[in-house]
């Protein structure tokens, strides 16, 4: 016998097995018993827990909405019309996609924010909005917080409807 190694004894003067192979089988078998109940109780667990996580609500879409309102209010916009018409027009138009979020039109504040992103596209291409971030909010960052909005409110429909808009 080698050092550290046990000395079996049979169980029974009937059998060829020992009492420590009998004992080993079910230590194993119980705990692949439990490893199975735990990896089925943590599937479970992450098919309930999984939608929760990643759910969007009407609320954190308006809270995005107010505060690209406050960049909008606060970027600096060049030209004649700046604070007659453009400032104006922008702030208007989010207006309208709050509205359309609060009637549960999901897809229908989609396409007002599409319609914010092309005004803004338009006053980036004609030098209206600031591109220095050093001196603010610029035309880039209220695009880019267009398409979170966007992206939430198509969460939102997929919640709704189980489809996204086009």
């Amino acid at each position: 016998m080698l050092k550290g190694e046990r000395a079996l004894k049979p169980c029974s003067p009937d059998s060829g097995s020992t009492c420590a192979n009998l004992n080993d089988e079910g230590i194993i078998e119980s705990m692949m018993k439990k490893i199975s109940f735990a990896a089925v109780l943590f599937a479970a667990a992450m098919l309930i827990a999984a939608p929760i996580a990643q759910a969007t609500t009407v609320s954190e879409v308006q809270s995005m909405i107010t505060q690209l309102k406050g960049k909008v209010r606060t970027i600096s916009i060049s030209g004649k019309q700046a604070e007659t018409k453009d400032r104006p027009g922008l702030l208007g138009q989010l207006d309208g996609v709050a509205l359309t979020l609060d009637q549960g039109k999901f897809c229908n504040s989609i396409t007002k924010v599409r319609d914010f992103q092309k005004k803004v596209n338009d006053m980036i291409t004609a030098n209206k909005l600031n591109q220095d971030p050093t001196l603010g909010p610029t035309g880039q960052e209220l695009l880019s917080d267009g398409d979170a909005i966007i992206a939430a409110l198509n969460e939102l429909q997929v919640q709704s409807t189980g489809t996204p808009c086009n």
